[in-house]
């Protein structure tokens, strides 16, 4: 039994010392993430809802994929209620992209802090199911298996979200850049 699944182990039984465990090590990565998809402003309130629904719902933790990628599918889904997204990720690749800028070609801006600027708020511009998809393979590092996984969805409508995602964020960071 690896260490993930008797720490959940204990969380199922009750242990609070466990439950103080999951916290210490995973809440800033839920933190920033949450930054990432919902801003920072929700972001804390949203963590605590998160560790919430893992106390609460430590039975729906499947031993067979990693913890973090449990904790940030509680953690998108409780970003989602906020959004009002209903988690239906296989409808939602279907989502139109944004009309395509007149900007092709833009020259990205000379001061690396800026173009983290305009690419953060191209990465908030997303709809929501791009933005979630976006950031769990270039911020958190996750490729398709899980994030599939994190978000419940198959492997095809990660990868439409993931493909509808990077054009949209580069059509929004060329008209932003133009801007």
């Amino acid at each position: 039994m690896s260490s993930e699944s008797r720490l959940v182990d204990g969380i199922r039984a009750g242990s609070r010392a466990d439950f103080s465990t999951l916290v210490e090590r995973y809440a800033r990565e839920v933190f920033v993430f949450l930054a990432r998809v919902a801003g920072p402003e929700a972001a804390e309130r949203l963590t605590h809802e998160t560790f919430s629904s893992a106390w609460n719902g430590a039975s729906t933790f499947v031993t067979d994929r990693p913890l973090r990628v449990w904790l940030l599918g509680l953690a998108a889904k409780s970003a989602a209620a906020r959004e009002g997204f209903d988690g239906r990720w296989e409808a939602a690749m279907r989502v139109e992209l944004g009309a395509p800028g007149s900007t092709a070609g833009a020259a990205p801006p000379a001061d690396s802090a800026e173009a983290g600027r305009l690419a953060a708020l191209a990465v908030s511009d997303l709809p929501f199911p791009q933005r979630v998809a976006l950031i769990l393979r270039a911020y958190v590092g996750f490729g398709i298996p899980d994030i599939a996984a994190t978000l419940n969805a198959s492997g095809d409508a990660v990868a439409s979200l993931l493909g509808a995602g990077y054009n949209s964020f580069v059509n929004r960071l060329e008209v932003r850049a133009a801007k």
